[in-house]
């Protein structure tokens, strides 16, 4: 919880300071938009939309000063600009509370489509946020990406939770079609297989309550799935 606080008000602080600059993705971006009752935050994903280097030189100086009073402090360790775009960089607090922040180049990665959205700030002392999201349907085709990717049991949870919020539908099928990686809807083969659930409880159990096993969800994902496909192979028909 205490993190997910902090997250709040680094969020607050993008906002305020670079929200023309970053699309902010990822689950953390999904549990603050379209499925606030989705996971608590881990940790900050973001795109650079203009220079990666100037905008991660801009974050390493605004989200520590932004959230000073609240958490003073706040350091870098190690900061973005020491960094590779695909490694995390980390803000620590005096107590040893850490948040990695990613941020992205945007070169070589597909530019779903994305929308401004107010941000779910959960805490009363976090001030409203706005930012760039992916779409619901968009959210819907990355994550199946990454379940692809990596199979990671958040991945899944995220897609069941996508179910849910209505994002698997025609227009996933469509965007996952012309960004995912193969050109094609999700194969049926990439839902084969559901993490062990031991695995399941223990990397989600601490980020939200679980109401639903590894297989359940798999299931009601590739369920989503084939019924999104279907719909959209009878519009073309």
């Amino acid at each position: 919880m205490r993190r997910d606080h902090l997250i709040s008000h680094l969020l607050a602080a993008l906002s305020a300071e670079l929200a023309d600059k970053v699309i902010f993705f990822g689950g953390t971006a999904l549990s603050r938009t379209f499925v606030p009752d989705g996971r608590l935050s881990e940790d900050i994903d973001l795109i650079a939309t203009g220079s990666r280097h100037e905008t991660a030189g801009e974050a390493e100086r605004l989200l520590v000063r932004g959230v000073r009073r609240e958490f003073p402090g706040l350091r870098w360790d190690p900061p973005l600009s020491a960094v590779r775009d695909t490694d995390p960089a980390v803000l620590r607090t005096p107590d040893l509370l850490t948040v990695r922040v990613q941020l992205l180049d945007a070169t070589g990665y597909p530019p779903w489509p994305t929308c401004p959205r107010e941000l779910e700030q959960r805490y009363s002392d976090a001030p409203p946020a706005t930012l760039t999201v992916p779409t619901v349907a968009s959210f819907a085709g990355w994550k199946t990406t990454a379940w692809d990717h990596r199979r990671a049991a958040r991945d899944l949870y995220d897609l069941w939770s996508l179910v849910s919020a209505g994002g698997i539908d025609v227009e996933a099928v469509r965007l996952y079609q012309k960004f995912g990686p193969t050109g094609l809807p999700p194969a049926p083969g990439i839902f084969d297989q559901a993490p062990e659930q031991q695995a399941w409880v223990r990397d989600l159990s601490a980020q939200t309550r679980l109401e639903v096993t590894a297989a359940e969800a798999l299931e009601q994902v590739s369920r989503a799935w084939s019924k999104a496909k279907a719909r959209a192979g009878r519009r073309r028909t």
